[in-house]
């Protein structure tokens, strides 16, 4: 007959009941979750009969069924693990392991979606490895893989699926709003609506406008992130930006508006300080800017390096540095980080003025007189004469 020690070694290493994986809960517990959901009739029925037969052979056996029936029961139900073969085919199908997800609910999600055949298949090999650990995300796999396939594919970087958005230093907000758009496959207005209230990102431009305030950086977001997800996300990297600087929040608008000047008027690192030291020179004297990037930025004539004499003279652009002395209202483009840099860290000089000599280059020349200056612009208009192709950057 069978010792109690024997029926102790049969029914305490149930399959299953191996290894021990928190925060994973045993099949069992998982399993009596799912009880007359469907299969393993056929076991149950045994386990019944088998029941009967102890409780008909007297109270000896009677107690024995009281010790070791519920795992007697359990062991009969055990079901065959259904898995796929391989590492399945088409179509694909995008599953989300979002922050906290633990095993079992990955094993389930793979499962529901058919991915894998089986949750049991998935979760017995995460119940054998504790080490086996997902990061949130959004993942695209295949259809019909093997439950090993299913784990691989989910811990391989290269399956997750996320938003990538690129933008430079120095465009514009709309020009930004129109990349996002067509990335993130927001609709236009959603993105304007979002950068409708800059005091929802903790901002507060006397102009009322983000100009300015999303840094130009290369960002990665999941699916379905949302126009005020991306616009939050990109005016919380300025912030960082200029916290890191040290800029005091009051001077958060006068220095980006410094710094969207510099990107838009200097090409070489060395450039960037001295525009800088021009401005502050001629803020100094009260001497207008006359930046012809102002002047475009309210105009939209992006492609041109200079401006007519009309737009010079319109006083109804209130970006106009020509008819307007000091900054004007707000930043006229996104600066990155060396602009910001450069606004903060003038470099000693005495200029007044530059102009760049060869637009194709970006060769630009600094002058402390009026006089030096006129010798530039003609070395400018000169290198715009000799040729066409020079001739169509003026």
């Amino acid at each position: 007959m069978t010792s109690d020690s024997d029926f102790d070694k049969i029914f305490n290493t149930l399959p299953g009941e191996q290894t021990q994986a928190p925060p994973l809960r045993p099949r069992s517990q998982l399993r009596a979750e799912k009880k007359g959901a469907s299969g393993g009739w056929g076991k149950r029925i045994f386990a019944g009969i088998a029941l009967a037969v102890l409780v008909l052979s007297g109270t000896g056996v009677w107690l024995l069924w009281n010790e070791y029936g519920t795992r007697i029961i359990d062991y009969f139900a055990q079901e065959e693990i259904a898995n796929f073969e391989g590492g399945g085919a088409e179509p694909t199908i995008e599953i989300v392991v979002n922050p906290g997800d633990i095993g079992e609910a990955v094993a389930r999600n793979l499962a529901e979606a058919g991915v894998t055949a089986s949750f049991e298949a998935v979760y017995e090999i995460l119940l054998q490895d504790a080490t086996i650990t997902f990061q949130p995300g959004t993942y695209r796999l295949l259809t019909g893989m093997s439950a090993d396939s299913a784990i691989a594919a989910l811990r391989d970087p290269n399956n997750r699926v996320q938003i990538e958005i690129l933008i430079t230093e120095g465009v514009t907000l709309q020009r930004a709003l129109d990349i996002i758009a067509e990335k993130a496959s927001l609709s236009p207005d959603s993105l304007t609506e979002a950068v409708a209230e800059p005091s929802l990102y903790g901002v507060d431009p006397p102009n009322g406008s983000l100009e300015g305030y999303l840094f130009p950086a290369t960002y990665t977001f999941e699916p379905g992130a949302t126009a005020g997800d991306i616009v939050a996300r990109m005016v919380d990297e300025m912030k960082a930006r200029l916290q890191a600087a040290e800029v005091p929040q009051e001077q958060w608008h006068e220095t980006l508006t410094t710094a969207a000047l510099l990107q838009r008027e200097a090409r070489f690192e060395e450039d960037f300080y001295k525009v800088s030291r021009v401005i502050a020179n001629r803020l100094d004297i009260t001497m207008p800017l006359q930046f012809d990037s102002t002047v475009t930025y309210w105009t939209g004539e992006y492609g041109s390096a200079g401006t007519s004499d009309a737009d010079r003279a319109d006083g109804e652009n209130p970006f106009n540095t020509y008819v307007y002395t000091g900054l004007p209202p707000g930043p006229i483009s996104l600066p990155g980080e060396l602009a910001i840099d450069a606004a903060l860290n003038p470099v000693e000089g005495e200029w007044l003025y530059f102009v760049s000599v060869d637009l194709r280059t970006g060769e630009t020349v600094f002058s402390e007189t009026y006089a030096q200056h006129l010798r530039a612009v003609e070395q400018w208009l000169s290198w715009c004469r000799e040729s066409e192709e020079n001739g169509a950057y003026c």
